[in-house]
């Protein structure tokens, strides 16, 4: 489902919630934290979409679960589903460098209409750290497991094993790559970065400092955004 759509699905299920309880724009604000009638109005139109904090104050001035409204489940009262984590902001590959200072930063902000939530399923979100994010495949490295535009869901709680997709930041380089880990001895920390894609590189690591793993790929979504 592209980005528009979810958009459009979740705001539709906003606005139908909100009716079933005869609630106007201005009443459902006030069962928030005050959310202005035009950040309503945008929600329910599909202009903005809500962030983690306030899908679950729409959820509980809604009396329906969080995982509903963002069209994870089709149940207005499945199993309690923790709320925190049914969403991951969408990092560029320079905020993922710190990805925790960033998402921190995310949490105490009032206004997170600039920023783009990824819908992560029920069964995944209650497995990951809080501080788990997404980021957009850039370029074809990785193909053809990961292809540009894909969407990887990585935390940064997890230490890799070898096989596994990483987020790595190299010294030196702007922003974060995404590569494949492998182990090069059992008792060194060396380690290479491999790429998919013949027409890229592989990055041998052998010096502390020379690379930093932010985090394990835990999910590739296609055909999102």
């Amino acid at each position: 489902m592209s980005e528009l759509n979810i958009r459009k699905e979740i705001g539709q299920r906003i606005h139908e919630a909100r009716k079933a309880k005869s609630l106007t724009i201005k009443e459902l604000g006030a069962l928030t934290d005050n959310f202005k009638q035009t950040r309503v109005t945008n929600w329910e139109h599909g202009l903005r979409l809500p962030g983690p904090d306030e899908i679950k104050q729409l959820a509980r001035a809604l009396d329906v679960s969080a995982a509903y409204l963002m069209c994870l489940t089709d149940e207005k009262q499945p199993k309690k589903i923790p709320g925190l984590g049914l969403l991951a902001p969408l990092l560029t590959h320079e905020q993922a460098c710190d990805p925790k200072s960033f998402i921190d930063g995310i949490k105490n902000k009032e206004n997170t209409d600039e920023i783009i939530f990824i819908p992560l399923t029920a069964d995944l979100s209650v497995q990951l750290n809080e501080h788990v994010f997404a980021l957009k495949m850039l370029d074809d490295s990785m193909n053809p497991e990961m292809r540009i535009n894909d969407i990887q869901i990585i935390d940064p709680s997890l230490s890799p094993e070898p096989g596994d997709y990483v987020a790595v930041k190299i010294t030196g380089k702007a922003g974060v790559i995404i590569c494949q880990y492998k182990k090069l001895s059992y008792t060194s920390p060396e380690f290479e970065l491999l790429t998919l894609n013949d027409n890229w590189p592989n990055i041998t690591v052998n010096e502390a400092g020379q690379a930093a793993i932010i985090g394990k790929v835990v999910q590739n979504i296609r055909g999102y955004l």
